[in-house]
């Protein structure tokens, strides 16, 4: 069984049908589907996303976050070796404008030797990770 990262895009994007990467997104969750992948994310990627969605699409979305997309997904818990980890490569990786949460997104797939993400954002890409294919 293939693993997949998920990241914070794909979640918003699969609940908001007003984002560009929407329609995307909706062929790319049905190919996880299909294909029985094991999906992961981590504990920061829940919190970020909860965020997001709560203060673009209000309280109804969370709800729909948490109960139907967020069990889909194992949950890696990123703990203080994780944020340590991160929080060294974001001072060297600051000019190239990552996140704290993508940075321990990336070590997250590195210890779980993830190599697939679904999300929409580049520096996914810029990794090296796989796009997930619809």
């Amino acid at each position: 069984m293939k693993a997949v990262f998920i990241d914070t895009s794909a979640f918003l994007a699969a609940l908001d049908k007003g984002d560009k990467f929407h329609p995307a997104a909706a062929n790319k969750w049905s190919a996880l589907a299909r294909g029985k992948s094991e999906l992961w994310t981590t504990d920061y990627v829940r919190l970020e996303s909860w965020s997001l969605i709560q203060r673009r699409l209000g309280a109804e979305a969370v709800m729909a976050f948490q109960d139907d997309w967020l069990p889909l997904c194992k949950i890696h818990e990123v703990g203080p070796d994780g944020f340590e980890r991160a929080a060294a490569q974001w001072r060297i990786a600051q000019r190239r404008n990552l996140s704290l949460v993508d940075l321990t997104s990336f070590d997250a797939m590195r210890q779980l030797a993830i190599r697939t993400a679904l999300a929409f954002d580049q520096h996914f890409q810029e990794m090296g990770y796989l796009e997930v294919e619809a």
